[in-house]
């Protein structure tokens, strides 16, 4: 009878340690899924940095990789679609580099994210909505200014300024957020 007992104690114990272990799974996975994004972030930073365009391909390829395996485990997270953005952007791609900050922009909006959906639009050649994403982006982070092509800031802190001194006075609105995000995952 005692070795039942033993044997008994031992199952309730391999049991509870696998509860245990079940109930720490998901953030074994969730710690996974941020080590990716920083891998994947410092990837797009090197990629950044890389003047060889072969390299710098390979780089981003890797980096794209990593990235998508953080979106799919971080889908509320605004981070991993934000640096494929930035990816894509970097390889030359500007229709794929806005439609992943947009999708960025769906789930959080970041200044740096506007920013840089501008600069998506100009390569794509959409002056107009760089410009509205510029000021956005300004208009959230004025620190962000200097970033800024040196062509487009004197526009940009123009509207500002209207848009400020039209608020002042009860008229106007702050600048909206671009309503392409919401129509771009519907």
């Amino acid at each position: 009878m005692r070795g039942g007992r033993r044997g008994a104690a031992a199952l309730a114990a391999i049991a509870f340690a696998g509860a245990g272990i079940a109930a720490v799974a998901p953030e074994w996975k969730k710690g996974a899924a941020l080590r990716r994004l920083r891998e994947g972030e410092a990837l797009v930073l090197a990629a950044s940095r890389q003047n060889d365009a072969v390299a710098r391909a390979a780089i981003l390829r890797d980096a794209e990789e990593v990235l998508e395996e953080a979106a799919a485990e971080l889908p509320h997270d605004p981070r991993p679609p934000y640096l494929l953005g930035s990816a894509s952007r970097l390889r030359g791609d500007a229709a794929g580099a806005l439609e992943r900050y947009r999708r960025s922009l769906a789930i959080e909006e970041r200044p740096e994210t506007d920013l840089n959906l501008s600069r998506a639009h100009m390569a794509a050649g959409h002056p107009r909505a760089a410009e509205k994403d510029a000021v956005r982006a300004v208009w959230l982070a004025p620190n962000l200014l200097p970033e800024l092509p040196e062509e487009a800031r004197i526009p940009v802190r123009n509207r500002i300024w209207q848009l400020t001194s039209d608020l002042k006075r009860g008229k106007g609105y702050p600048p909206p957020l671009s309503k392409e995000p919401k129509t771009a995952l519907r």
